[in-house]
């Protein structure tokens, strides 16, 4: 197909144009159209199928191409992309590509056409294409009334959409597996563990009538539920633990995303919120969720070539765009960025309106905000901090003195100022007026937070004493007032700011002359702000207005950004004294530590946000090639997020967020349950689940995917909903035996006649091997993982497997730190993921190398000693054992064949190398 195809002509109506032309109008049906037929669109032929354009509809022929570009702009050709592309002006769109130039008289012709406002016949229809969607995935959600099933009243649920495609095709459901078969299968596909095999004898002595519906409950209320699916989800969002690339840095704060995903898919949170908080979760209290927009591979090293820098920004941005269409919306937004997408209605400006979107997020650790509670915690440990500071005042050594000497007489320094909280200590004076002048700050206008004025230990500045505040003039702001001065209230958002600069101040008249003894005060008593910190003041008093007298100033302290550490001596004083001081300051370190211990907020790797400047959409996704500027937004054909160029960052993220999971988004509930369908039985009603777009594959079951969606939205999004529904279905319970009439029709069982059996994916295999063997430990949730790896900790940073494995490794294989561009030795080779794109499914091969991982590994070798050790501690006679591995390998009895052949095996090889062969069976890592 010709390139030619690459442009798009966007029409503008003549008549809105205020175009002179003094040549004779130029015909476009005898004169144009026949040049674009000949040397451009001439191999096209009549229908639009598969990218071809009709010349002679005008809808079809203004949407041209893929590249993005206005074709056409009327009444100046210089500016039109056709121009550049026949004159060969465009390296990749040149029309036509690879024959003779067209003829100078006919691009003149052209040109001309388009100064007249390429002017077209009205019956070539209108100038808007339609903007109706009319693939399948795109279209509204409707729920069907699923079709009876069996001989059972009403609709049959799943069972019956199931039903009704095989009954079409000749075929019925296979019966109902054994309890044993279903249990095992039910823990494996929920949790990814075997049951044990006191759980599986308790669910075959259950003889009431819901025993099915318990032991599904049983199953999602566990811990492990959430770990078995967050492993899914992981995979769904390239989650990884190092940064890949050449220098795979560690990310040792990555670890908190993993574990609240765990946490949601227990807890069974709404879907749509759980979309919401990983798009927007600093907006919505949950900090760590939006470890998801960072979850992916990052580019430390960043080049020296600007123009390389840019691009490596571009690839971040693409990875958080791509993966949030993939995953929430399933379809390919990442194919749009260098051209309109070949196959869906993603314009590349839709592209670079969600790069609009995603613009201000950054690559970083961030801090967690402390809970509300540890901040109620920490103030009132200043409180007491600020007491015994108060009692421990007369120990200081030297005294701070009434009136300050200065700066070339001063005998000693106190310490510079602080942005929190400052005290002046005074011989006490009777005082009816104090004013605080500032004649420098660190930079800004001056702000205080609160000024203190203390009678021993009572604070006469406030205003609710009947103390009046007056000042040299107030900055203008609805949060800086100068009411705030002397209202008890602390933090930035109830402090005063000056009008001016310099020789700014602030008075407190008390209600009545009275002895004071100290004066505190701070920029930010909460400690966020240290700005407008003033560096230089004097504190005058007076008993009658005018008669001022300087009782402490800035000159006695040293420079800003200097300390010294308070010194306390207690020589002097009696010994009962000494030792209620010592006490004090003993006291006062210990609040301090634990007030240390409570502010360090905890590191998580979940990006930092900024607010972006414009966005233009990059021509041929080049950004040393920008064209028009783009608001942020999402895909124009679903809907508009009306935000302007210039909206706040947060706020683009949260409006995102709020259409995806939208009730009425055709795409996101049908995208999910399709994911959650494709984990039970190994393929998804659709089977390309990251493409709904008109490149995917169609849904086997249609009216099933909508019904499970309609479920999904009216259950309030819960995914444990959609679960209980395909667990308590006959189509899920059946029998996993061939049959040979089925396998001649459908030997993929892609119309579920029987339930598809499986192998495990790594993680089951893995953990299932420490289950067997008695060594996993369960308790060990949450929190950093364990590695693989040996690291050889250099600036490029390299990975060596470990060749000793320890109780420590023996936790569930989710908790393994997740190494880019690395696979863990033994079970890397089945298929599993390097995070550094996102999988929505993961392939299952079948090598030589995994069966000799299985075979001949440490890993393996040690657990088949393990496994020995637990069969001769819980099993006396080697018929017992046999029974007692079948049991935990297979959650069945052994056949008298299989234990008498067994225990032949071990005669002659040995219990050792029996356990290593049961870890190698089939039957152990399938899930039937």
């Amino acid at each position: 197909m010709s390139r030619c195809l690459s442009i798009t002509i966007v029409w503008f109506f003549a008549s809105t144009l205020p175009i002179s032309v003094s040549a004779d109008p130029i015909d476009f049906k005898t004169t144009i159209e026949p040049v674009l037929r000949k040397h451009c669109w001439d191999c096209h032929g009549p229908d639009e199928a598969n990218g071809r354009f009709r010349v002679d509809q005008l809808a079809s022929l203004l949407n041209g191409g893929d590249s993005g570009e206005k074709a056409i702009v009327p009444g100046d050709p210089t500016s039109s992309f056709l121009i550049k592309a026949i004159r060969h002006q465009e390296s990749g769109y040149e029309m036509p590509p690879d024959s003779d130039p067209i003829p100078e008289a006919d691009i003149a012709n052209i040109e001309q056409w388009i100064t007249q406002g390429a002017k077209v016949p009205e019956h070539y229809g209108p100038a808007e294409q339609s903007r109706e969607l009319t693939h399948w995935s795109f279209l509204p959600i409707n729920k069907p009334v699923p079709p009876e099933f069996g001989g059972m009243d009403g609709p049959g649920g799943i069972d019956g959409f199931i039903q009704r495609k095989l009954a079409a095709s000749g075929l019925s459901m296979s019966p109902q597996a054994d309890r044993r078969v279903l249990i095992r299968r039910l823990f494996l596909i929920m949790h990814g563990l075997p049951p044990s095999p006191q759980r599986v004898e308790a669910f075959l002595a259950d003889e009431r009538p819901d025993a099915w519906e318990r032991l599904v409950e049983e199953v999602l209320e566990s811990p492990h539920y959430g770990e078995r699916w967050a492993t899914h989800w992981l995979d769904l969002v390239r989650f990884g633990e190092t940064h890949g690339f050449e220098t795979n840095r560690e990310r040792p704060n990555a670890w908190p995303y993993r574990d609240w995903v765990i946490e949601s898919f227990n807890q069974d949170k709404p879907y749509d919120e759980f979309v919401r908080e990983q798009l927007a979760g600093d907006a919505l209290g949950v900090d760590v969720a939006t470890g998801y927009l960072v979850a992916g591979p990052f580019d430390a090293v960043k080049g020296q070539d600007p123009n390389l820098r840019i691009m490596q920004r571009m690839n971040e941005l693409d990875d958080m765009i791509n993966t949030t269409g993939t995953a929430f919306l399933g379809l390919t937004t990442g194919c749009a960025r260098c051209h309109n997408h070949k196959f869906d209605p993603i314009s590349q400006t839709d592209y670079y309106a969600m790069q609009a979107i995603f613009a201000g997020v950054q690559h970083a650790d961030r801090k967690l905000p402390l809970p509300q509670e540890t901040q109620q915690e920490i103030e009132a440990l200043d409180a007491k901090i600020e007491q015994l500071s108060d009692k421990l005042a007369n120990f200081l050594n030297p005294p701070a003195k009434a009136l300050i000497a200065t700066d070339a007489a001063r005998a000693s320094d106190r310490p510079a100022v602080q942005p929190k909280r400052n005290v002046e200590r005074l011989t006490p004076v009777q005082v009816r007026f104090v004013r605080f002048t500032i004649d420098e700050t660190n930079r800004g206008q001056p702000c205080i937070d609160e000024l203190e004025i203390f009678c021993g230990k009572t604070n006469v500045a406030l205003a609710t004493t009947g103390a009046k505040a007056t000042s040299s003039g107030d900055f203008v702001h609805p949060l800086h007032r100068l009411e705030h001065i002397n209202d008890g209230k602390f933090g930035n958002d109830r402090s005063w700011i000056a009008k001016q600069t310099q020789n700014a101040w602030v008075q407190i008249e008390l209600a009545e002359t009275t002895t004071i003894d100290r004066i505190a005060w701070g920029r930010d008593r909460k400690g966020k702000y240290d700005d407008r910190l003033p560096i230089r003041y004097r504190i005058e008093v007076a008993s009658t207005p005018g008669q001022w007298q300087l009782v402490a100033s800035s000159a006695d302290r040293l420079p800003a950004g200097e300390s010294t550490a308070e010194e306390y001596h207690f020589e002097a004083f009696d010994q009962a004294e000494a030792d209620q001081g010592r006490k004090w300051l003993a006291e006062r370190k210990e609040l301090q530590q634990i007030k240390t211990d409570l502010s360090n907020s905890k590191q998580v790797y979940a990006g930092t946000f900024q607010q972006p400047g414009p966005t233009h959409r990059l021509y041929r996704g080049e950004p040393a090639m920008p064209r028009e500027q783009v608001d942020p937004g999402a895909i124009e054909v679903f809907t508009s997020l009306e935000l302007p160029g210039d909206a706040p960052e947060q706020k683009r993220r949260l409006a995102l967020a709020d259409w995806i999971t939208n009730d009425n988004n055709p795409l996101t509930a049908r995208v999910l349950v399709n994911r959650l369908w494709q984990f039970h039985f190994g393929t998804g009603i659709v089977d390309t689940p990251s493409d709904f777009g008109r490149n995917g594959t169609p849904p086997s079951h249609p009216e099933l995917l909508d019904w499970l969606a309609s479920e999904f939205i009216e259950s309030g999004w819960s995914i444990k909903h959609v679960q209980r529904l395909i667990l308590q279905s006959s189509t899920w319970q059946q029998s996993n035996r061939p049959r040979a009439d089925a396998m001649r029709v459908d030997a993929a069982s892609r119309m579920l006649w029987r339930f598809p059996p499986r192998r495990l994916e790594a993680e089951g295999i893995r953990d299932s091997i420490l289950s067997a063997t008695g060594v996993l430990d369960l308790d060990a949730m949450g929190g950093p993982g364990f590695s693989a790896f040996e690291i050889e900790a250099e600036n490029v940073r390299h990975y060596h497997a470990k060749e000793k494995y320890g109780p420590e490794d023996w936790r569930r294989m989710i908790y393994m730190t997740k190494v880019r561009q690395e696979r863990d030795v033994v079970f890397g080779a089945f298929d599993c993921p390097d995070a550094s794109q996102a999988v929505p499914r993961r392939s299952r091969s079948t090598t030589p190398l995994q069966a000799l991982n299985l075979l001949n590994s440490r890993f393996v070798l040690q657990q088949a000693e393990l496994f020995a050790r637990r069969l001769e501690s819980e099993a006396e006679t080697a018929t017992e054992r046999v029974q007692l591995s079948w049991r935990l390998c297979y959650q069945r009895p052994a056949t008298l064949e299989e234990v008498a052949d067994a225990v032949d095996f071990i005669e002659q090889q040995g219990l050792i190398q029996f356990c290593r062969a049961m870890l190698n069976t089939n039957e152990f890592v399938f899930v039937p």
